[in-house]
Parts: structure tokens; C-alpha cells; sequence
């Protein structure tokens, strides 16, 4: 928590090269094998995955920007904590909705966080205390592994796409949002310490003159 800066400019370059990335290829209006995404992988899926593709993106650019001297590669690291720490409200919200419809950017931040995890860049600590002093176990972020780890992610996503490889896109999917794994229960971590949080609520007025 003390590397993390609050300013939202770092949140908003993650979302610039989010919503950049959605226009590059492979996209949905693609076509392999004659199928649409939608038609490769089925809808909600490929809801999933052309989010998950954005996101890796944004995760991947910072870093490609600061190697090429647009960016301070300070700037690009707390971007990518900032990254972290909006997937963990995604994960906080769930994997599915109330009625069992996938939620597209919860589960793309349960793939990334949770392929992070396994790559030792996102580190849970068991024994060590989180920030607010009490509770016990908490995660920290490797940004020595970043790149090479959001480089890998990014073939495996990309490629799946550009392939049309419905079953690594469902087994991606599978690996970290189905429940009773390992992941799943740190993302039952995550989601009982924000949903703690209070959520802030805003109320609009419009008056005549």
C-alpha cells in the first residue's frame, strides 16, 4: 500500500489503453475460419475474452511505452498496482451474477490476478499482516516478474483468439474462476476485505429557473 498512489491519471492510462486495445487486432468483427468470436467461442465467452484481451493489453502497453521513453517506468508500475487493485474490486463483486450470467471484467481480473498468482508475481504472504495492522495474510506485487509474466499472458490470450482456440480460451477460463481451487480461495479473500469498504452513493438534484 505505500507504493500505491492514489492520482487518478494512473487508473486513466490503464483505461486510454484499454479502450485502445479493443480496436486492434485480433477483434471481435475478425473472422477465423469464417466464424465471429461470437461464433468461435459462443457469446459469453467471447465477452470474456475480447475484455480479457483489452485488459492484458493495457497491462502490457504501460510497459511498452516506458521502454520506449513516453512513459516513466515509475508511472507505469503504479499503474500497474493500480491495475491490481481494480481487479480486486471486480473480484470482490463475484464471478457470476444473481441470476448465473458470467460477469465479463470479474472474470477477467480472476484470470489476470490469478495467472499473476501462479507466476509469483502476485504474492500472497499468509503470515505476514496486511496494511490495516489486524488482519493476517496479504499480497504483494513482484514488479520483477511483471513484464516477462503479462508478456506470457498476453500469447496465451491473444493467441486464442487469433486461433479461434475455443478449448484454451475455456481452459484459461476454467483454471481461474472455478471454484474449490487454491485461487478461489484467496479470491474469497479478497472479496470478504472489500466488500468491507464503504461504497459511496450519489444523489442528483436538478432544479428549474
Amino acid at each position: 500500500m505505500d507504493r500505491l498512489d492514489p492520482d487518478p491519471r494512473h487508473l486513466t492510462l490503464s483505461t486510454v489503453l484499454h479502450e485502445a486495445a479493443h480496436n486492434l487486432g485480433p477483434a471481435h468483427e475478425y473472422r477465423v475460419g469464417g466464424k465471429t468470436d461470437g461464433q468461435a467461442f459462443g457469446g459469453p465467452l467471447a465477452s470474456t475474452l475480447e475484455e480479457l484481451k483489452a485488459q492484458t493489453a493495457a497491462l502490457y502497453f504501460a510497459d511498452w511505452l516506458a521502454q520506449r521513453g513516453l512513459l516513466s517506468q515509475s508511472d507505469a508500475d503504479t499503474s500497474h498496482l493500480r491495475d491490481v487493485t481494480w481487479a480486486f474490486g471486480h473480484i470482490g463483486q463475484g464471478m457470476v451474477t444473481a441470476d448465473g450470467k458470467p460477469k465479463p471484467y470479474s472474470q477477467l481480473a480472476a484470470i489476470q490476478m490469478g495467472y499473476l498468482n501462479s507466476r509469483g508475481v502476485l504474492v500472497w504472504k499468509p503470515k505476514e499482516k496486511a496494511a490495516n495492522g489486524s488482519d493476517l495474510g496479504c499480497f504483494d506485487v513482484d514488479m520483477a516478474k511483471w513484464k516477462p509474466a503479462v508478456e506470457d499472458l498476453a500469447r496465451v490470450v491473444m493467441g486464442a483468439k487469433a486461433r479461434g482456440d475455443r478449448a484454451l480460451a475455456e481452459k484459461t477460463r476454467d483454471d481461474w474462476v472455478s471454484e474449490g481451487t487454491a485461487w478461489a480461495g484467496l479470491r474469497d479473500v479478497i472479496k470478504e476485505r472489500w466488500l468491507r469498504a464503504p461504497k459511496a452513493s450519489f444523489v442528483y438534484s436538478m432544479t428549474s429557473k
